[in-house]
């Protein structure tokens, strides 16, 4: 299994290297690292050219178009098996720490870290790659996700702006599409959570309660519009988005990433009955049973079945 590992950071340069330092020394398997730093005005640039590190730099646009930047990063220009979105106040602590994260993201599609404070929420689990916890809180320092699951998500939406549950919305779209967590009888959602071998460190954040306030209207508003999102909402930020990427090698091509853009549910479940009366989600269907078979998703040009 090859790893992705993507840090988001900004104007805390010495901690993002101390950091990297504790992922050489405590990683095992093979692993791209890539940094996206979002306008830094120290010398994080200066130390990670210094150390030869990967990254990525451009204007300040919030956590979700960063994080986005190593998502786009890794699913596009590498051909790891996992992805691991990191904030660069948390460091691994153990050896094969990285194994346990990229465990947890194949057996289960999503997982993200638990801040040790909010275990007194855990509802199951021990909070391992095989045993995860499920809870109905969590935090954003640690999100890991397969190859497998992304197709059905995406990247995070940037309409969260500069900071603010962005990290919910996300790990909430993955349990909807069926990964790393259940949704209750009642509709409330339990998130799966791993802590092995990561540990946050006592830092100022860069956000606020205030800012974060102001996007909870957002979480809601979103909470019923289609999971997969796309980095942008336009073509202007599909622009800008995309020039950051300009100078960047050469694009991995993995088709099967491309099968749900123009999926149709209702045409899906309207032609395969066996498919409603199993219950499973028709996109997961699809893409885990469909495509295999060769179903189609969407109805023909010509408007004949």
């Amino acid at each position: 299994m090859k790893l992705g590992i993507a840090i988001t950071t900004l104007n805390r340069a010495e901690c993002l290297l101390e950091q990297i330092r504790m992922i050489q020394k405590f990683s095992v398997s093979e692993y791209e690292l890539i940094v996206c730093d979002d306008g830094s005005s120290d010398n994080t640039i200066d130390l990670l050219e210094k150390e030869n590190i990967s990254y990525i730099s451009s204007e300040n646009k919030g956590i979700a178009w960063n994080k986005n930047r190593g998502i786009y990063y890794l699913t596009n220009y590498t051909s790891v098996d996992a992805f691991i979105l990191l904030d660069d106040d948390i460091y691994p602590t153990m050896y094969g720490w990285d194994i346990e994260w990229g465990k947890a993201a194949q057996l289960h599609g999503s997982v993200t870290f638990i801040i040790p404070e909010w275990k007194k929420h855990l509802a199951f689990g021990n909070c391992t790659a095989c045993n995860p916890g499920l809870t109905p809180i969590i935090a954003g320092s640690s999100i890991a996700f397969s190859r497998e699951a992304f197709p059905f998500v995406g990247y995070m939406d940037n309409r969260f702006g500069r900071y603010g549950h962005e990290h919910t919305d996300y790990s909430t779209r993955y349990v909807k599409a069926g990964f790393g967590g259940l949704i209750k009888n009642d509709k409330s959602i339990l998130y799966a959570v791993v802590d092995s071998g990561l540990e946050l460190i006592p830092i100022v954040s860069n956000g606020s309660t205030e800012e974060a306030n102001r996007n909870e209207p957002i979480l809601h508003r979103l909470s019923n519009e289609p999971l997969f999102r796309q980095p942008w909402f336009n073509d202007q930020q599909q622009q800008a988005f995309l020039s950051e990427f300009k100078d960047i090698g050469y694009k991995i091509t993995i088709p099967e990433w491309d099968i749900l853009r123009d999926f149709d549910r209702e045409f899906y479940l309207a032609t395969y009955p066996d498919v409603r009366a199993s219950g499973i989600d028709p996109v997961k269907h699809y893409y885990l049973y469909g495509r295999h078979e060769n179903r189609k998703n969407k109805p023909d040009p010509t408007g004949d079945e």
